[in-house]
């Protein structure tokens, strides 16, 4: 079943274009990772879809419902799309546990009961149930996005936007949040990942996709883009980059 498909999006910013005609589907519980160089599109295409960047041009199809002008209703399709962003962007005045909590209760109306056990369970899940009430300023950097992932899934999304959740950390910190984001692709979680970690997408990827210049140059699997690429400018940038 295809959850979402992007249609000949387009993204301009003045007179500088940074989408062009691109064209993706996405299937539940397929997990999409978009590589490529800075400045290829990658971040403000996961933003479109999130709505935090609206379309010049183009449809974004959201099972079976153009999302592109749902205004106040954005809300209600972000609950269903949720985003990991890179800076993590948690509450700083609220523990792990509030951070959590927030948008259930806030949003969702769910009882500050239910919405703490189930805060505690995800924040278990990604190992930091013994930081419930530590705030974000006494955690690292890895921490900080752990919590920002079990916050992500608090909403019960059916799909995960990923924009390089891993690249504001240190590099022995990145390993913990990747193991997170491998077990909710073995859990079926349907995700779009913008990274940098190529072992990441040969690992969990069912198809990779490599932008450059706004565009979709080439798209596969993880085992021809890495050992079969078709397109030049793709074999350049993995020559540099493994």
């Amino acid at each position: 079943m295809v959850m979402l498909e992007v249609k000949k999006l387009s993204k301009c910013f003045d007179d500088l274009e940074v989408l062009r005609d691109v064209n993706i589907s996405i299937k539940k519980g397929e997990v999409v990772v978009v590589i490529g160089p800075s400045g290829s599109g990658k971040s403000t295409l996961l933003r479109c879809i999130n709505l935090l960047e609206q379309p010049t041009g183009g449809e974004i199809i959201y099972m079976g419902q153009d999302i592109m002008h749902l205004g106040k209703k954005v809300t209600n399709y972000r609950k269903h799309v949720g985003m990991v962003f890179q800076r993590f962007n948690l509450f700083p005045l609220k523990t792990s546990l509030e951070n959590v909590m927030h948008a259930p209760v806030k949003l969702n109306k769910m009882p500050i009961k239910d919405a703490r056990e189930q805060s505690m369970e995800l924040l278990r899940k990604v190992g930091l149930e013994s930081k419930a009430d530590v705030y974000p300023s006494a955690l690292s950097g890895g921490q900080q996005q752990r919590v920002a992932i079990a916050r992500a899934l608090a909403m019960q999304p059916d799909m995960l936007l990923f924009d390089e959740p891993t690249s504001a950390l240190d590099p022995e910190l990145v390993g913990d949040v990747l193991e997170v984001m491998k077990q909710l692709a073995k859990e079926g979680m349907t995700m779009m990942v913008v990274t940098h970690e190529m072992g990441f997408a040969k690992e969990v990827a069912d198809r990779v996709i490599f932008m450059d210049g706004g565009y979709i140059v080439e798209e596969d699997t993880p085992l021809e883009i890495f050992t079969r690429p078709k397109n030049d400018r793709t074999k350049s940038f993995l020559a540099r980059v493994l």
